[in-house]
């Protein structure tokens, strides 16, 4: 009898189930304010300053640019010594010492098939010491190939077999790019070096040659090599 006895309209059991589902509920709200409000899980916003990651800046080195300094021509007149005289064509001009003078014969041994034309050659007298006199050349020839590098690349192997190429380099007369050459050659039994200067003019191609006995040749290098500096074609 008592088991259906009601209480505002509901059953002991109905009452016991009601019951129930509140304490379910109030034991979720009790869990949910423990993680919200005492940091069972955390849901706050992120600092304000956070921080943010700096770039170290990279030092960058420009490259210093460096002007090529092309070599400035001397004035002619200031490439020649005193004393020295003057040799001149029709279509040269250079300077050596007063005892160089004109020979009407070949002071060099010229191949006969060698197409260069002679324009001047000088020589010494014979001294005590030297068995074969100073001499100086000038010849001239066409260019016949694309360059001049490509031109004595093609001709210098033509050479004679008893003369031999010890030197081949670029090099500067007065601001003048040449070709500078040793040759070595055994003339009537004597050592003899021959200094070349090859110079190119348009389409012309002109050999400055000193020649002298080995040993005289190194004292009078820097002989030559001053009287190159004082050729150049008459315009």
């Amino acid at each position: 009898m008592n088991q259906n006895r009601k209480y505002l309209g509901m059953t002991g059991s109905q009452i016991g189930i009601l019951a129930a589902l509140a304490g379910a509920l109030l034991l979720i709200l009790c869990l949910g304010g423990w993680f919200i409000f005492g940091g069972g899980f955390n849901f706050s916003s992120p600092p304000e300053n956070t921080p943010v990651p700096q770039s170290t800046p990279t030092l960058i080195v420009i490259p210093t640019f460096t002007p090529t300094v092309l070599p400035t021509s001397i004035p002619y007149e200031q490439l020649i010594p005193t004393g020295w005289k003057q040799h001149k064509t029709a279509l040269i001009e250079i300077w050596l010492p007063s005892e160089f003078r004109k020979s009407e014969s070949n002071v060099f041994l010229v191949d006969p098939t060698n197409p260069a034309v002679s324009e001047i050659q000088l020589a010494t007298n014979l001294s005590n010491s030297s068995l074969y006199r100073m001499v100086v050349g000038i010849f001239y020839e066409p260019l016949t190939a694309e360059a001049l590098d490509a031109f004595l690349d093609r001709d210098l192997p033509k050479l004679p077999p008893e003369v031999r190429v010890t030197e081949r380099r670029n090099d500067l007369v007065n601001s003048t790019p040449v070709v500078r050459l040793l040759l070595e050659q055994r003339i009537e039994n004597v050592d003899v070096n021959i200094l070349v200067f090859v110079f190119l003019d348009g389409g012309t191609i002109w050999y400055v040659e000193y020649g002298a006995q080995i040993n005289q040749f190194y004292e009078q290098l820097g002989t030559f090599e001053d009287s190159v500096q004082t050729f150049r074609v008459v315009r």
